[in-house]
C-alpha cells in the first residue's frame, strides 16, 4: 500500500575508477510497473536527487550510453541517501572482438565545458583541426578564440610558449590520437593567472591500469599539397611509477593565395588618389618535430613528484612569397606595376622542463604543492626581398631589395607553493608565485647598394626586455543545501622594463592590481539551477608584439611591434541557467579597457600599409549563448552551440585627421557537432560539424558570413587493436572571406585563402596491453604564453 508521504532519494553515480558521471539517466519505477514514477540525470559531480516520492516498493534504474544498466530495489519509508553508486563499461564480447561504446562526447560544468575526443574518428589527425571542431572554439586565420576572445592553450596544465602561428604549427604537429579531452575553460579560477581569460586545456592520454601499451599512428592529407603526419606514444605503469612519452614528425607543405585592395586617397581624406591591387602566394614548407615526456612517482600515499618535458623544433622552416601589384589612377588607368619575390627562412627551438612535488598535509584531502618551470625559446629568422617595377608597356623602372636577419632568444623561470586545505565545511585553496622574462631580440638589415648589402642603422635595432611578476591568491569554495559559493582574488605585482636601441626608447612599467572573481549557484530542483559569476582578468602585450622589428610582404606592406603597449583589463559578469543537465543557458557582458588588437592602417601619403600592434581604447560586447548536448536514442550524439552578440570598440586613427574611429557588429554564432554510431558491433561511427558566423569584428576589420562543413569516418578492425579514420574539411570550401577595413580615409581588405578544404585519411595501431583504460593527468602550472 503507498500512502501520500513524500520523501527524497540521492545518490552520487560514480565509475570503476570512481570518478563521477554527469549526465547518466536516474529513473524510478514503481514495484510491476513499466512506466516511471519519477527521474533525473546526475549533475557535473555525479549526483542525483529524486523527490516527491511516496512510501512504498520501487526499482532504481541507472543507464548510460557506454555503461552497463544497474538496478536495484528501494523501498521507501523516509529520505534515503544510497551515497555512492558504481556503474561499470559495457564491454560487449563478440566472438574475438571486444567494442567499448564511447560515453557522451560533451560535458557541460559551470564555467567549463569538456569535449571528449579519444577514440573518436576526431582522434586521427593532427590537433589544430579538432580544435576547430571544439564546440565554442574558433579557429579563425590562424588565431584561436573563445567567446570572441583570445585564449590560451596548455597542454597537461602547462601552457604552451609559442607565437600565434608558431601554436598552429605546434598543434598541427600534436597527434590528435593521443589526446583524451580538451577543457575549454571559460571561466578560469583565482587560481589561474589573471592573464588567463579562457583557457584551452588539452588533456594527453595517460595510463591507469598496470602495465605497458603503445601505439603507432599515421595520417594523410591531400590539399593543393599533400602532406603527412607520423606519431609514436607509449605508456608504462607500475604500482609506484606512471610513465608516457609521444613523438611526432610532420612535413608539411602548404599554399596560401591571397588577393589585397588598397584605395589611397589625396589630403582632402575624400578623393580618390591610386587603387593598388595586389594577387600574393606564400609556398610554405616545414618539417616539425614534436616530444613530450611525463614521469608520476609515488613514494607513498602521501608523496609524489611529476616531471614533464615538453620539446618543439622546426628547422629550416621556409616559406616563398610571390606577389603581383598593380597600381591604377583615379580614373582606372594602369599607371604601372610591381613584382615581389621573397624567400624567408626560420629555426625555432622551444623546450619546457617542469616538476612539482606534492604532499598530504592532512586527512581530510589537504595537500602542499611546490613546483616550478623554465622554458627557453629560440628562433632565428632571414628574409630576402627583391621588388621590380615596370610601366604599362612593360619597360623597366627600378629594383629594390634588401635582406633582414632577425634572432629572439627568451628564457622564463617560475617557481609556485599552492595549499588546498579544507576550511569551515568548505574547500581553501591559496598560494604564491613567481615569475621572471627576459627575452633578447635583435634586426639587421641591409640595403643593396652598389651591388652589396650595406647595414641600414635606422632600420636595425636591439630589443631587451625583462618583467618580473609576484603572485599571491586565494579561493574559498562551500556548498550548503542548495546553495555553492565561490569567492577568490588574485594580487599581482608587475615591474617592466623594455629597451629598444634604435629608436632610443625606454618602456618601464610598475603596477600592483587586485583581480577578484566571485560565483553564486543555486540548485532550485534536479533539474533546473541559477548562477552569476563575476571575474577581473588582465592580458599582458605579447613579447613579439612589443618588439619594434618588421616583417615585409614588401617594402610598401610590413607587420610592425609596438614597444608602447600597455596591459589591458577585462571585466566580465555572467549569469547562468542549466536545465535537466543538457541545456545550458549563459548571458554575459564583457568590457575591456586598453584591449590588445592588431590595427591595419593605409598612410595616403607614402603608399604604404603596416599592420601594427596596438592598444583600443575600449572594447565591449554583450551576448547570449546557448548550448545543447545530449544522446539521442542508443546510436546518435549531437550538441549545438549558440551565440548572438554585440561587439563594439573605439580606436585611435593615426593616419586620419579625425583622432578616433569606432566599429561595432551585431552578429551570429552557431556551431553543430554530431556522432553518429553506424555499426555498434563493427565499431564504425561518423562525425559531421559545421560552423557559421554572421558578423564578426578585430579591430578595424570586418568579417562576414563564414561557414564550414566537415564530416569523418572511423572504423575498428583486429580485435580493436588498430582503427582507419577518413574525413573531409570544410567540403565546400567556405570558410575563407573578404576582411575589409574601411572608415575616414581608410579603405582596404584583403581575402586570404589558405588550404581549407583537404580530405585526409588516417591509421593507428595499438600493441600491448592496448586493452587498458585511460585517465587524464592534469599538471597543475598557470604561467602565461606570451610569445605572441
Amino acid at each position: 500500500m503507498i500512502t501520500a508521504q513524500n520523501h527524497t532519494l540521492t545518490g552520487i553515480i560514480v565509475d570503476e575508477n570512481n570518478s563521477p558521471i554527469s549526465f547518466v539517466n536516474v529513473v524510478l519505477y514503481q514495484k510491476a510497473e513499466s512506466e516511471p514514477f519519477t527521474g533525473t540525470a546526475s549533475d557535473e559531480k555525479g549526483n542525483f536527487k529524486l523527490e516527491s516520492i511516496s512510501q512504498g516498493e520501487y526499482t532504481l534504474e541507472i543507464s548510460m550510453i557506454g555503461f552497463k544498466t544497474k538496478t536495484l530495489p528501494i523501498s521507501i519509508s523516509e529520505n534515503i541517501s544510497l551515497n555512492t553508486i558504481q556503474i561499470e563499461e559495457d564491454a560487449e564480447q563478440l566472438g574475438e572482438a571486444v567494442v567499448t561504446a564511447k560515453r557522451p562526447t560533451i560535458q557541460k560544468t559551470a564555467g567549463m565545458l569538456v569535449f571528449n575526443v579519444e577514440n573518436s574518428s576526431l582522434s586521427t589527425g593532427n590537433s589544430l583541426n579538432l580544435l576547430s571542431k571544439t564546440p565554442g572554439v574558433l579557429v579563425l586565420g590562424g588565431n584561436i578564440s573563445i567567446k570572441n576572445q583570445p585564449t590560451t592553450i596548455y597542454i597537461n596544465g602547462r601552457r604552451v610558449y609559442l607565437s600565434a602561428s608558431e601554436t598552429v604549427s605546434f598543434l598541427q604537429n600534436l597527434d590528435a590520437s593521443v589526446v583524451k579531452q580538451v577543457e575549454v575553460i571559460t571561466n578560469p579560477s583565482s587560481q589561474f593567472d589573471a592573464e588567463s581569460g579562457t583557457v584551452l586545456n588539452i588533456i594527453t592520454s595517460k595510463n591507469l591500469t598496470p602495465g605497458y601499451k603503445g601505439s603507432i599512428s599515421s595520417t594523410y592529407e591531400q590539399a593543393i599539397f599533400s602532406k603527412y603526419t607520423f606519431g609514436t606514444s607509449h605508456f608504462y605503469k607500475n604500482n609506484w611509477l606512471n610513465l608516457y612519452g609521444s613523438y611526432s614528425f610532420s612535413p608539411r607543405k602548404e599554399n596560401k593565395d591571397q588577393d589585397s585592395y588598397i584605395r589611397f586617397f589625396e589630403a582632402d581624406e575624400t578623393t580618390t588618389s591610386t587603387i593598388w591591387e595586389s594577387d600574393f602566394n606564400r609556398i610554405t614548407r616545414s618539417y616539425g618535430h614534436q616530444g613530450n615526456f611525463v614521469a608520476d612517482i609515488d613514494f607513498d600515499d602521501r608523496n609524489a613528484l611529476n616531471v614533464t618535458a615538453n620539446i618543439f623544433v622546426s628547422p629550416n622552416k621556409e616559406y616563398k612569397n610571390h606577389q603581383n601589384t598593380a597600381i591604377f589612377n583615379a580614373q582606372r588607368q594602369l599607371d604601372s606595376t610591381f613584382f615581389t619575390k621573397s624567400l624567408m627562412d626560420t629555426d625555432v627551438t622551444n623546450i619546457a622542463l617542469g616538476t612539482d612535488y606534492k604532499t598530504k598535509i592532512n586527512e581530510n584531502g589537504g595537500a602542499l604543492t611546490i613546483g616550478g618551470n623554465y622554458i627557453t625559446y629560440t628562433s632565428d629568422q632571414s628574409q630576402e626581398l627583391k621588388s621590380d617595377y615596370f610601366l604599362p608597356n612593360g619597360d623597366f623602372i627600378k629594383s629594390i631589395q634588401f635582406e633582414t636577419n632577425a634572432t629572439q632568444d627568451t628564457k622564463i623561470a617560475t617557481g609556485y607553493l599552492d595549499i588546498s586545505t579544507g576550511l569551515f565545511e568548505g574547500t581553501l585553496e591559496t598560494g604564491l608565485k613567481y615569475s621572471n622574462i627576459d627575452t633578447n631580440t635583435g634586426l639587421d638589415y641591409f640595403n643593396l647598394v652598389n651591388g652589396s648589402m650595406v647595414l641600414n642603422p635606422s632600420l636595425s635595432d636591439k630589443f631587451t626586455y625583462e618583467e618580473s611578476i609576484f603572485a599571491g591568491y586565494f579561493s574559498f569554495d562551500k556548498g550548503f543545501e542548495k546553495w555553492n559559493i565561490s569567492l577568490g582574488t588574485r594580487a599581482e605585482y608587475t615591474d617592466v622594463k623594455g629597451i629598444s636601441v634604435s629608436l632610443g626608447s625606454l618602456n618601464t612599467q610598475e603596477y600592483f592590481k587586485l583581480f577578484p572573481s566571485a560565483s553564486v549557484e543555486y540548485q532550485l530542483d534536479s533539474n533546473n539551477s541559477f548562477g552569476v559569476n563575476y571575474a577581473r582578468k588582465i592580458e599582458r602585450p605579447r613579447y613579439q608584439s612589443l618588439n619594434p622589428f618588421r616583417y615585409f610582404l614588401n617594402e610598401n606592406n610590413f607587420n610592425e611591434g609596438n614597444p608602447n603597449l600597455v596591459p589591458s583589463i577585462e571585466d566580465k559578469v555572467t549569469l547562468s541557467y542549466t536545465h535537466k543537465g543538457k541545456w545550458f543557458f549563459e548571458l554575459y557582458y564583457q568590457t575591456i579597457e586598453n584591449s590588445l588588437e592588431i590595427l591595419n592602417f593605409q598612410n595616403n601619403e607614402t603608399f604604404t600599409f603596416r599592420q601594427l600592434d596596438a592598444n583600443l581604447i575600449d572594447f565591449f560586447q554583450y551576448s547570449f549563448d546557448v548550448v545543447y548536448s545530449a544522446p539521442i536514442g542508443n546510436f546518435w550524439y549531437a550538441s549545438f552551440v549558440t551565440s548572438t552578440y554585440y561587439l563594439e570598440n573605439e580606436f585611435f586613427a593615426v593616419e586620419s585627421s579625425q583622432e578616433r574611429a569606432q566599429n561595432h557588429t551585431l552578429g551570429f554564432f552557431a556551431q553543430a557537432y554530431s556522432q553518429i554510431t553506424l555499426s555498434q558491433k563493427g565499431g564504425f561511427t561518423s562525425d559531421v560539424s559545421a560552423r557559421y558566423i554572421s558578423n564578426l569584428i578585430s579591430g578595424s576589420l570586418d568579417y562576414k558570413n563564414i561557414f564550414d562543413l566537415s564530416i569523418s569516418f572511423r572504423k575498428s578492425f583486429w580485435n580493436r587493436s588498430a582503427s582507419i579514420s577518413a574525413g573531409v574539411d570544410d567540403i565546400f570550401q567556405t570558410n575563407n572571406v573578404r576582411v575589409s577595413s574601411r572608415y575616414l580615409n581608410q579603405d582596404n581588405s584583403y581575402f586570404a585563402r589558405p588550404e581549407s578544404r583537404k580530405f585526409w585519411i588516417g591509421f593507428k595501431y595499438n600493441f600491448g596491453n592496448y586493452s587498458l583504460r585511460e585517465n587524464k593527468k592534469t599538471i597543475s602550472t598557470k604561467e602565461g604564453d606570451r610569445l605572441q
